[in-house]
């Protein structure tokens, strides 16, 4: 008697364990939602290289699914590993696993949010969007010189570089269109660009490009926001007095390597401030707010010379050329 017990609970915990293993139902957890009356959105981001396992743990950690196992056994019964997408993802605990399965891995559908940081250039974002399968290389860059786009702010300068606003984007893998995602990008622009903004420029007897084009540069100068300001000062100042601005980062702007040689410091170019005075003939990328607000309300100083330390980015302020020399 003791001995069919003993067999019966090691059937029994075999057959748990056989369950919980197989799980010979996990197909109809394909059609169950972790809640469905949940109107949560939630922005889940996928890692390049992430595996099945990686992101089926990671979705049931925020409880967008409720089985891992069953997402991981689907994409493996319907060889879909390779197909698993990367990037910032839109989606909801009413979604059915099936549906987020369908979503990260089947390019034309689902929303993905694409986040543009301060700085990134027209160059850098075309990359991002080719990366992410939405466009053929050059097809964003060609746009923002043919496409036609009506803002007052524009002007008849062709050039789109600075007022692409560098903010967090949700796309529709199925509907995107370059023109479309551009014009967002503007209408962002014209909507943090505030009358008080416009006015103080005008105030000043300035104008919107000259203003777009250094707050790119503080984007790539600065690293610290209480210095913005203060080297928007020094900028503004040079620029008035007719001084050649010396910045490094308008040259890196058309630099295919990223690193300035000594000879690259000399290039004939109208982005080398080192030998040219005035501003550049664009943006150099596209600034943010912080960057924005520190080119229209620059802060007034002595200074004249400024530089970074490589290490923890602290601004080093000069009066002189040979005190800056020293720095």
């Amino acid at each position: 008697m003791e001995k069919r017990l003993l067999q019966l609970v090691l059937f029994t915990v075999a057959a748990i364990l056989l369950w919980q293993v197989w799980d010979p139902l996990w197909k109809y957890d394909l059609n169950e939602s972790a809640d469905a009356d949940s109107t949560e959105k939630i922005i889940f981001e996928v890692e390049k290289g992430s595996s099945a396992k990686t992101i089926a743990k990671n979705l049931e950690n925020v409880d967008l699914i409720e089985s891992d196992k069953s997402f991981i056994r689907t994409v493996k019964a319907e060889e879909l590993d390779q197909k698993l997408r990367y990037g910032k993802f839109v989606l909801t605990p009413a979604m059915t696993l099936r549906e987020i399965i369908t979503v990260l891995t089947t390019e034309g559908t689902g929303e993905l949010a694409l986040t543009i940081i301060e700085g990134e250039t027209i160059d850098e974002i075309d990359g991002k969007l080719v990366e992410l399968g939405l466009i053929t290389a050059g097809k964003f860059r060609t746009c923002t010189f043919n496409c036609e786009f009506d803002y007052d702010f524009l002007g008849n300068d062709r050039s789109l570089e600075g007022f692409l606003f560098p903010d967090t984007y949700f796309i529709d893998y199925g509907t995107f269109s370059v023109e479309s995602f551009i014009n967002q990008m503007l209408e962002n622009f014209d909507e943090k660009f505030s009358d008080e903004m416009k006015a103080e420029i005008e105030k000043n007897g300035r104008d919107i490009r000259e203003v777009v084009n250094i707050a790119s540069m503080l984007e790539k100068e600065v690293n610290t926001e209480n210095d913005i300001a203060k080297v928007s000062g020094i900028i503004w100042k040079r620029l008035d007095n007719d001084w050649m601005l010396g910045i490094d980062a308008t040259l890196l702007y058309i630099d295919e390597d990223g690193i300035l040689s000594s000879e690259d410091l000399s290039k004939e170019s109208p982005y080398n401030t080192r030998i040219n005075t005035g501003l550049p003939p664009t943006a150099i990328g596209n600034p943010g707010l912080k960057s924005l607000m520190g080119a229209i309300y620059p802060e007034e100083s002595e200074y004249w010379f400024y530089l970074n330390t490589s290490d923890t980015g602290e601004v080093i302020y000069a009066v002189t050329n040979e005190e800056h020399e020293g720095n």
